[in-house]
């Protein structure tokens, strides 16, 4: 059987915001020893340490890459600790992320992983390792081996599971579907596990406020006026038109919504 092929595009995706140089550095360490690397920025926009946040950054956007792109994944609060750094192939895409749960949520959870390895030969790390920038030198180094045709199983022996965070699920109680807000996004829109199949004509509430069935788009509430959208992402949104939601209700990440 054959392995991974080499990646063709490398993607970052990372906590560091997006005025940060750290991308930058990174990208410079890539850029130096693969000088041929193709490198777009995946994002830089997760909450700093926010684990859950990435992993739904991820499950949201990775699917849209072509076959034989490498995400270099550094949303990792465990930096220097004895936390294992993992690579992962799946569905000819391949990962290199801290393994703390962040690819957990590909595929909603159902992702398929056909090979994993920790990520452990110090000889293709830039030396010394600083204990607080792994992605300057483990993550970055390690991205451009495989760039230049490297192949995976110099990086570390194989493993057989990663820690995961289990995808939360919506769920039926006495005639009522309870779910969460999953992300908030850069506009203020709450969007929750709750998927327009799953809810149906049922009405959405949030904190005792009814915020009516779900709409095809925001422009279709009044200006100002609180909503249930049916996202992009295939899951349902809190929105207010013209306004954030998460400012206005001071919603956040892990809130309860219920459709009844």
């Amino acid at each position: 059987m054959n392995g991974p092929k080499t990646p063709s595009l490398a993607a970052l995706l990372t906590d560091f915001g997006a005025a940060s140089v750290y991308p930058a550095v990174m990208k410079g360490v890539m850029l130096g020893l693969c000088p041929s690397a193709r490198i777009v920025d995946f994002s830089h926009g997760v909450p700093p340490g926010d684990i859950a946040a990435g992993a739904f950054t991820l499950m949201q956007g990775a699917p849209y890459y072509p076959e034989g792109t490498l995400f270099v994944c550094v949303v990792d609060p465990g930096v220097g600790t004895d936390r294992r750094l993992l690579w992962a192939a799946s569905g000819g895409r391949q990962f290199l992320a801290p393994d703390n749960g962040l690819l957990s949520w590909l595929d909603e959870g159902q992702a398929v992983f056909e090979e994993m390895r920790s990520v452990e030969n110090g000889e293709l790390f830039l030396q010394p390792v600083s204990g607080t920038f792994h992605g300057r030198d483990i993550f970055a180094p390690a991205a451009a081996r495989l760039l230049n045709g490297f192949a995976p199983e110099q990086l570390g022996p194989r493993v057989q599971d990663m820690k995961r965070l289990p995808f939360p699920r919506p769920h039926d109680s006495n005639g009522k579907l309870e779910g969460a807000v999953l992300f908030v996004d850069s506009f203020g829109n709450c969007i929750t596990n709750v998927k327009a199949s799953q809810a149906g004509n049922r009405e959405g509430f949030f904190g005792g406020v009814r915020l009516g069935a779900s709409r095809k788009t925001y422009g279709l509430a009044e200006k100002g006026q609180a909503a249930v959208v049916e996202g992009s992402a295939g899951f349902l949104e809190l929105a207010v038109n013209g306004w954030s939601f998460a400012e206005k209700f001071r919603a956040e990440a892990g809130d309860k919504v219920v459709f009844k």
